[in-house]
């Protein structure tokens, strides 16, 4: 059991590198929620991970390293294609395969509360996307999920995103027509960018003008996400050559938060934000039409990319979602893509073959392992949870922003 001082010790520390003026904002968003805070802390998780895995013999693949419930969703690749797949990035690296498994499966047991599931029902989901996953290892060849072959909620997955038209999420972020619309600043999604603004606006004009020729028009600081929330992240309103509107979204990268732990020796990348789009392309089928790495500001470096409706996200609220069938069904879905993630990036810079990741699918042990350490694993995330809900109702992690903003 974590002790209070060491939990708030290892929240603190792990955001010495988060803006100061934003850092309440992930602090609140962790209280929101167990599962909120799961997202938010997989330096939690895999500090417990390497305590009990880091001597299990597993083959080592190219993985998404933060697989939960909501990284999954549907977008519009660059063949103007619509696909459902793993679509977070930001601590993608070389990892025992089982991390994306576990990560996921102790997802599940943490949002079951949220899906208002049994743990029965909850070890029958996971088991269904553990099943899945060994199926695809064992088969050995990648696949990928079109509209033109989804069925059920699936299928409405990805007709939603192809329904969504640029123009109606462009409509969403701002205001006005032409060349007086602006990004919408209603201090939620989006906040001004006030003091930044003398450095950002010059570095972003430059570099969306040398990116693909994009005219700036607007910029603000955007708010998403969770476990990079407190990261620079800025949204830009562009026009292209042909003189409509874009939206891009423009995120500060760190190295991933589950290196020190995994205890697998790592490719020397140039800089966090290469490392993020390197192994998107490498593990998506199709990545998002622009994508793109950059050096920034103060040292930083950038992912550039088209921004993608958060709609299309999982969303753990909706009754879709909660329902058990159309769950399993996303989850089989999952687990697929999960495997084929693996086994497509398979024999790069030191990853498994698909032979190996084939014979390691036909051993059963592991996922029941997997399973029974997920669980325990999750129960110690909603200790966690109703430990940091106190502390955060009492101040103390508002008392911390304010002196790292002072």
């Amino acid at each position: 059991m974590t002790e209070p001082d060491a939990l708030f010790d290892r929240i603190q520390r792990a955001q010495q590198d988060r803006r100061a003026d934003r850092l309440f904002l992930k602090y609140t968003a962790m209280r929101e929620s167990s599962f909120r805070f799961f997202r938010a802390t997989p330096y939690l998780f895999y500090k417990d991970w390497s305590a009990n895995w880091s001597t299990i013999q597993t083959p080592v693949s190219w993985v998404c390293a933060d697989l939960h419930l909501e990284n999954i969703g549907s977008y519009r690749g660059r063949n103007g294609l619509v696909y459902f797949d793993i679509n977070d990035f930001d601590e993608a690296l070389l990892a025992p395969c089982t991390v994306d498994v576990a990560r996921l499966v102790t997802s599940l047991f943490v949002a079951a509360p949220l899906l208002r599931h049994t743990p029965e029902t909850t070890t029958h989901l996971a088991s269904r996307f553990c099943t899945a996953y060994t199926q695809t290892l064992l088969r050995g060849k990648p696949q990928s999920v079109e509209r033109e072959t989804a069925t059920g909620i699936l299928q409405e997955f990805l007709t939603q995103a192809a329904n969504r038209s640029r123009k109606e999420l462009i409509a969403s972020f701002t205001n006005g027509r032409g060349s007086k619309c602006l990004l919408r600043i209603d201090k939620t999604r989006l906040l001004p960018l006030e003091a930044d603004r003398d450095t950002v606006w010059p570095w972003l004009k430059t570099l969306l003008h040398n990116q693909g020729g994009y005219r700036l028009q607007d910029a603000a600081c955007r708010i998403a996400g969770t476990s990079s929330l407190g990261l620079s992240r800025y949204i830009a309103l562009v026009k292209g050559p042909t003189d409509k509107l874009h939206l891009i979204d423009i995120k500060a990268t760190r190295p991933s938060v589950a290196a020190p732990y995994v205890n697998v020796f790592q490719p020397g990348w140039p800089d966090p934000a290469t490392r993020v789009v390197t192994l998107q392309n490498r593990l998506q089928d199709v990545p998002p039409a622009l994508l793109w790495a950059q050096p920034g500001l103060k040292g930083e470096f950038f992912v550039g990319r088209t921004l993608q409706p958060q709609a299309d996200r999982m969303d753990l609220t909706a009754k879709r979602v909660r329902n058990v069938r159309r769950l399993a069904q996303l989850l089989e879905m999952m687990g697929q893509l999960t495997a084929s993630a693996h086994l497509r990036s398979g024999g790069h810079q030191g990853s498994a073959i698909a032979d190996e990741l084939m014979a390691f699918a036909a051993q059963p042990d592991w996922v029941v392992d997997i399973l029974r350490w997920s669980s325990i694993c999750a129960r110690q995330v909603h200790t966690d949870y109703e430990t940091y809900k106190v502390a955060f109702d009492a101040g103390v992690f508002g008392k911390v922003s304010e002196r790292k903003a002072s």
